[in-house]
């Protein structure tokens, strides 16, 4: 849940705790007085009539007494040397101390992607700056329309990380990127928060909350599939394709193959999900599926869904498992139809994710024919699972 502050009315009532834990106190004050003094942040911290923007700011760094006076018994020029002294004196010290679990909680990512130090601190910023209100206002200082430039700038300030370094982990290629875990949004101008992108809110909240394994971490875009009621007998009518997709996959899997794909397609019903259920328990390998709605059961779009794509391929690559992409024509439709849904159209960027991912993934339609026929031929085996004969919806 997001840390939202508490209203305050004077220095000696003011409760730094209200608005985040003891812990993180000097780590935020030192970030956020590096975005009021480094990054010009003070200019609308504080005007040049002596109106501050946030009061609850000051009160935070120790200048909350001047809120309280009338504009014309103080300069400028006090406060901002006030803050400058503080800011020295923090930049003097060696460590800072941070929330426990989130530590923890990082350092399960990093061990599984091997991430470098610089890119567990950005992490761990973005993260607190989603969950605290009082950070969040004070990077709003910085204004609404950043652009990428900007945004890499602030983080090497506040962050004290070197451009080359911040470049070089926001390349397309690196790790982070990859994985969509952290990203830099380069389609607009917005506010820090908002140019820094993570998987989802609740991937946040989750990291500050949940001591679990990092794919509880993620459950709320990718989530274990029960095991099916229904065996392979069920699907005679398909045998000759199953008896060599199952050995297919089974290597696949022993000798961590990359690029591993399947489609299966037909029309509702057909039993295309509980299909790869199956396969996945013969397999004897947990099944992931890609989730297609939240938990309000609203639709997730197809670019929010590849993110959490590219990031379980990241997270959970070291497990034995099966990903399962269900109603994929959020992102394969090819079509010309106004009212079809979100896709991408980047068939380049499709295709790589195709030939890269480390998980065999299970992919499902119910519309074959709205998927470029190039972007079919990507596929190790394209299935179709039609109806069953009455027979055999019968003994089903």
């Amino acid at each position: 849940m997001r840390r939202r502050k508490r209203s305050n009315t004077s220095s000696e009532e003011f409760d730094k705790t209200e608005f985040v834990e003891k812990e993180l106190e000097d780590k935020f004050s030192l970030w956020m007085l590096r975005i009021i003094i480094k990054l010009d942040g003070s200019k609308k911290f504080l005007n040049k009539d002596n109106s501050f923007e946030k009061d609850s700011i000051a009160y935070f760094l120790d200048v909350g007494k001047y809120t309280e006076m009338d504009k014309s018994d103080f300069k400028r020029s006090e406060v901002l040397t006030i803050l400058k002294e503080n800011l020295a004196k923090l930049e003097k010290r060696k460590r800072f101390t941070s929330s426990k679990l989130l530590a923890k909680n990082i350092k399960q990512i990093s061990e599984l992607m091997n991430l470098s130090l610089y890119e567990e601190q950005i992490l761990e910023f973005k993260i607190l700056l989603n969950q605290y209100d009082i950070l969040d206002e004070t990077a709003d200082l910085l204004g609404n329309s950043l652009n990428t430039y900007q945004t890499k700038k602030a983080l090497s300030v506040i962050l004290d990380i070197p451009s080359k370094n911040i470049n070089e982990i926001f390349r397309s290629t690196s790790k982070l990127s990859r994985s969509s875990i952290l990203s830099i949004n380069k389609n607009y101008h917005h506010d820090l928060n908002s140019k820094l992108e993570i998987i989802n809110n609740e991937f946040a909240d989750n990291m500050l909350n949940l001591d679990e394994n990092i794919s509880v971490m993620i459950k709320d875009s990718v989530r274990p599939c029960e095991r099916s009621s229904l065996k392979l007998k069920d699907y005679e009518h398909i045998s000759k394709d199953i008896d060599i997709v199952i050995p297919y996959l089974k290597n696949a899997i022993e000798t961590k193959k990359q690029g591993v794909n399947i489609l299966f397609y037909g029309l509702p019903g057909t039993g295309k999900t509980e299909l790869a259920k199956t396969i996945s328990s013969v397999l004897k390998t947990n099944l992931f599926e890609i989730s297609y709605a939240d938990e309000d059961d609203e639709s997730i779009d197809g670019y929010q869904r590849l993110k959490a794509y590219k990031t379980a391929q990241a997270l959970l690559s070291n497990q034995n498992i099966l990903l399962m992409y269900d109603e994929a024509e959020d992102i394969f439709d090819s079509s010309d139809n106004p009212l079809a849904p979100k896709r991408q159209d980047n068939k380049a960027w499709l295709n790589r994710i195709l030939e890269t991912n480390t998980i065999p993934t299970i992919w499902i339609t119910n519309n074959i024919y709205s998927i470029d026929n190039a972007m079919v031929r990507r596929f190790d085996f394209t299935i179709e699972v039609p109806i069953p004969n009455k027979s055999k919806r019968a003994e089903i």
